[in-house]
């Protein structure tokens, strides 16, 4: 018998592509106004500022909606909640890169907390990979479908804007350093704003 985790009414590619069209629209905004205000200071792309802090605000939302997605699925799809599990953790562990935590405040109190929370977050993924390693033979059955979904071709996408925003910051791409470092930004906001986005619908998967 074919099980499926869907339980919306409506055509999903619809939905799918009217996701996708949201998410090309607020990347296209935010990197606009990126711009616009990078030529008004150039401070923006410095670290733990504007551009920085939109990065984490749209990672906040990617890790809450991913681990929503994960209680809202009946128990018996663990596949499906792993999936979003892993998900949400990687957008939750993104934002911990992207936060220098050791910098706001007091040196000593802040690299503590910051070691803290690494060390929290390095707990919960040896627990998680442990839980995917018991269910290891389903996700490989059906790793086709896993990967082929709406959620994981867009995290996909958000993913490969991360690795193009790599090449501007180790400066392989000849820019000089302002401007460079204007587009790693933008890049990386589209990877966030790409990871949000396809944390808004659940991960649909057929099962026997």
């Amino acid at each position: 018998m074919i099980r499926t985790n869907k339980t919306e009414d409506g055509p999903v590619p619809s939905k799918n592509a009217a996701i996708f069209s949201l998410a090309v629209v607020i990347a296209a905004i935010c990197a606009l106004a990126a711009n616009r205000l990078w030529h008004q200071d150039i401070s923006v792309t410095h670290e733990n500022r504007l551009m920085e802090n939109t990065q984490v605000f749209f990672l906040m939302l990617a890790t809450a909606m991913h681990f929503v997605q994960t209680v809202r699925q009946p128990t018996s799809f663990i596949t499906v909640r792993q999936c979003h599990m892993v998900l949400g953790m990687l957008c939750l562990s993104i934002m911990v890169r992207e936060v220098d935590i050791d910098r706001l405040g007091p040196q000593q109190g802040w690299e503590t907390t910051e070691t803290l929370i690494r060390l929290a977050g390095g707990a919960v993924w040896i627990w998680l990979l442990t839980q995917i390693f018991g269910n290891r033979l389903a996700l490989w059955r059906y790793k086709a479908d896993i990967l082929w979904t709406a959620t994981s071709v867009q995290t996909g996408l958000g993913v490969m804007f991360y690795i193009a925003s790599w090449f501007f910051d180790k400066s392989i791409v000849d820019l000089p350093g302002e401007r460079s470092q204007l587009w790693e930004e933008t890049l990386q906001i589209s990877a966030t704003v790409f990871l949000f986005t396809a944390a808004l619908r659940p991960l649909y998967l057929k099962t026997d």
